[in-house]
Formats: C-alpha cells, structure tokens, sequence
C-alpha cells in the first residue's frame, strides 16, 4: 500500500530546517496549523504483510481504516500542513508505514493532547499518537506500543541571560505544554524549590509547545522544556534567537496508544512497526528526519519504563 506522500520535495530534515526562515511560533491551539513553509520528507513506499494483517481484530481489517486521535501542533512529530487538514511529521510517518504493513489506512484526527487517552478509552479513536512518552500511569489507561524514543531538552533564549539552571530553576518563569510528561518535570521541579525554602517557578502552561515556544522567543518567560526533535525544530526555525541548555535527559519510548481492552491490535501495530525496522523503512524515515538518534532496536507491547 502506497502511504500518502506530502506534494512538496522530499529531503532530509536536517538540511531543510537550515535552508528555512524564521517560523512564526504563533498561537496554534486546538491543532490549528503549527507548520511552516519546510517540505516534509517524503513517506515511503511499503507493502501489505497478509500474514500480519491476519493478526487483526475482525472488525478492524473489515473496515480497513482506523481513526487515530492527534494532537497536530508539535512539530516535528506532528503538525498541519499548509492546507490546514493534512497532518504531517516523522510520528506520522512511521505510524503510517506500520499500519501499511497491515493493509490499513490512518485516518488522523486533530483534537487536543489531554483528550486523546479519553478518545481511545471511550472508542472516539481506535488509535492514538501523539508523541506520548510511555509511562506507567498511562498504560493504567490504555495499551501503549513503543516505537522510538526521546528525551527532554531544555531551550532559552540565545545567551542565557537569565542563567537559567534546569537542576536550579527556582524563581525563573518556565513555559511548558500542559498535559505532557513535561509538565510533570517542572511541576515536581518547583514542588522542589519549595520545599527547600526556596521560591517556587512560575509555570506557564500552554495548549500546544508552539505557543510555548513563542514565549520564549518574545522573553515573557525564561525557558521551556520539550522533547529534543520538537526543541531541536524550535531552535533551527527561530535562526540564532534560541539555545540549549544542557542535555537531553530521561530518554524514554514513545507509545502508539489501543484500548486497554483490545490487545489484539495493540500486539498486530507491533509486530507491524517490527516488520518495518527489520526490512529498513523504520532506518528510512529516521534517515529522512535526521532523528536516527531515536531509534529503538524493536517495539513493544507496554514496556518496562524506569521513572
């Protein structure tokens, strides 16, 4: 099966965020386009596996297409193309190449991040993926299916001029998307900084890392911390206005999410995103993001997570 292939050239994603213009972090709540002018690498081609298709539920090969809550405005992973409908990005892209293999069509749907476990849990979406970082809490919810991995990255303004310390962030004014893993660093962060006697962080918390970002670049607030593709793409689209501050850290897996009641398909997207790490489109579309760093050796079914 033929995965959609976004109109623009394909090239690496490295090589088009240096070529690209400043992009304009704008608000971008509720999935509205959080995407710029950079074409998206395109998707490849991949092939129907009838023995893996064979391990789906019944009713889902019968229809032949599942729906997949998406939060589409954390680029790279995800995001609206120009046209404002068409979800693009290097999540997208791999999970797409998975549900080829099992002869599946993905029809993605745009809502927002904390809403998507809710939709897969009460059957809104047969799947969800949205760079959602497996943790244990989560799979007390629903099924996840790990697929690649990332840690968190600290970004401030070029310079630093407010010293910002992530181990020391105690009074500084951070910026974070609500409802991420994220959002639970910095909270624990501050709890910290209180507890010692010191005073707390000022969080700000947006609907979409875009709109976060933007914060940053315009100094109302000191720093954020996102995934790294997602810091990396803030850094390379705002030119020289933004920088890392130290490290990634705590790399874990992303997950692709199923009810927690339907293993079934949980255990086919496995062994389907196992099927295209072993015949090397899994590498391809890494290669073609230029996020190799994330790959992971094989997926699975709720993993062991260290938190």
């Amino acid at each position: 099966m033929a995965l959609r292939k976004p109109l623009s050239e394909s090239r690496t994603y490295l090589t088009a965020l240096a070529t690209a213009g400043v992009l304009a972090l704008a608000a971008c709540g509720n999935g509205d386009d959080a995407s710029d002018d950079t074409a998206a690498p395109e998707a490849p081609e991949v092939s129907v596996d009838e023995e893996l298709a064979a391990l789906l539920p019944d009713a889902v090969a019968e229809a032949g297409a599942v729906t997949i809550g998406v939060e589409a405005s954390y680029p790279p992973g995800e995001y609206l193309d120009e046209d404002g409908e068409t979800v693009l990005g290097f999540n997208v892209d791999l999970v797409e190449a998975a549900l080829a293999k099992l002869g599946l069509e993905a029809e993605w749907e745009p809502t927002t991040f904390d809403s998507i476990i809710i939709g897969v849990d009460t059957g809104s979406y047969d799947l969800g993926s949205s760079s959602f970082t497996i943790t244990e809490e989560r799979m007390e919810a629903v099924n996840m299916v790990s697929y690649f991995s990332s840690g968190t990255q600290w970004f401030a303004p070029a310079g630093n001029p407010e010293g910002v310390d992530p181990d020391n962030a105690c009074g500084l004014r951070i910026a974070v998307q609500s409802g991420t893993t994220h959002d639970d660093d910095i909270e624990a962060r501050s709890q910290e900084c209180v507890d010692a006697g010191e005073e707390a962080i000022t969080i700000e918390k947006f609907q979409s890392q875009p709109q976060a970002t933007e914060t940053i670049v315009s100094g109302l607030n000191d720093a954020s911390l996102a995934d790294l593709p997602t810091s990396l793409y803030a850094l390379q689209q705002t030119g020289e206005q933004l920088e890392f501050i130290g490290d990634q850290y705590d790399a874990a897996p992303y997950g692709v999410l199923t009810h927690k009641d339907d293993e079934e398909l949980a255990e086919a997207v496995a062994a389907a995103f196992n099927a295209i790490i072993e015949d090397g489109t899994y590498e391809e579309v890494l290669a073609e993001w230029g996020i190799e760093v994330g790959a992971l050796d094989a997926a699975e079914v709720n993993p062991s997570v260290e938190e």
